[in-house]
């Protein structure tokens, strides 16, 4: 796969892993309203958060390395 493929991946990835990050604060923040258990249901938004910081990693690395590319081709 080129780097640049690997780069919108990357993208693709952080993208969603926002989605689901904001859908699961609205579903805690309505197990919130109707004071039903959140516990579980944080845990998982924890998962996602920790999920989107490697997808954020690692897309900074996909694009520095780019930089890098584009620099010593001297773009």
């Amino acid at each position: 796969m080129a780097l640049a493929d690997d780069i919108q991946m990357a993208e693709r990835h952080v993208l969603q892993a926002e989605q689901h990050i904001k859908r699961q604060r609205a579903r805690i923040a309505a197990l919130k309203r109707r004071r039903l258990p959140r516990g579980k249901a944080s845990s998982f938004l924890q998962l996602l958060e920790d999920a989107q910081s490697m997808h954020l990693h690692q897309l900074s690395l996909l694009l520095e390395r780019a930089s890098r590319e584009r620099t010593r081709a001297g773009i």
